[in-house]
């Protein structure tokens, strides 16, 4: 059997275990609809500014103002791809090493190429299917626009899966333990996604400063341009994605180097 084979083998095995823990599915899928669905709702009909600030006389100063929806869709359709491929992948992934499922897994004639590929093809399928209900949901009940542009969307989606991916492998190096596992994973996402304006564009230059440096921040930019928030002519953003693709190799050579199959507990 190809090593394609195989790998398509393990990524059908992978979506098998995911969808048969429903919980962990509906908290996966649910968590970002159910921001939408909250805020969403409150700032209904309400405009943002997306690339400026509002002045004190309430204009748009330096960005384009747009329906809050329109801007809060394509953010939570991000945020639904950071939950699947760097969340729920990197607490997975050191639950099994944890449990000596990891060290199991090297001794059968499973490549361990495969495995990888099995875990992140599971993810960005996940991630495509996150995205695709939240741009429903956002359509359906707040009139939120379809993407803009189809192709990049799914582009972006399926190069930041696969950069956040990698990112959460690299991560689970310096996660001790199954137990510290969401401790880490919300410490290392979730202040860097309010600094990054993914409920609210507010204009301050540290915290902007400081977002920017990490991956999340281009991701949503990137969703933002692809979903058609912010103006562009084919949906494209060569910076946004190139930041992305530079941590992406950041993430894969750390995991080369740090990447643990067994536990460090006696």
């Amino acid at each position: 059997m190809s090593d394609l084979a195989v790998s398509l083998r393990q990524v059908r095995a992978e979506q098998r275990g995911f969808w048969r823990n429903r919980v962990a599915a509906l908290f996966g899928f649910g968590f970002p609809i159910m921001f939408l669905l909250i805020f969403g709702t409150i700032f209904k009909g309400q405009s943002t500014c997306v690339d400026g600030t509002f002045s004190a006389r309430g204009q748009c100063v330096g960005g384009a103002e747009v329906p809050y929806n329109n801007f809060f869709v394509p953010a939570m359709a991000a945020w639904g791809v950071l939950t699947t491929c760097f969340s729920n992948l990197t607490i997975s992934v050191v639950n099994r090493r944890d449990n000596g499922l990891l060290k199991r897994l090297r001794g059968t004639p499973l490549p361990s190429a495969a495995f990888v590929a099995g875990i992140l093809g599971s993810a960005l399928i996940s991630a495509v299917i996150v995205v695709a209900l939240t741009a429903v949901v956002g359509h359906l009940l707040y009139q939120a626009p379809w993407p803009a542009h189809p192709l990049p969307a799914l582009v972006t989606v399926l190069l930041a899966g696969v950069v956040f991916c990698v990112i959460g492998l690299a991560i689970t190096a310096v996660i001790p333990n199954a137990d510290a596992a969401p401790a880490v994973v919300n410490f290392t996402s979730l202040p860097i996604l309010f600094i990054s304006g993914f409920f609210f564009n507010f204009n301050n230059a540290v915290f902007g400063d400081i977002a920017k440096v990490f991956p999340i921040y281009w991701f949503k930019e990137s969703m933002l341009t692809a979903f058609g928030a912010k103006p562009s002519s084919g949906g494209w953003n060569g910076e946004d994605l190139l930041v992305l693709l530079i941590w992406g190799v950041l993430g894969l050579a750390v995991t080369l180097r740090f990447f643990r199959w067994e536990s460090r507990r006696v």
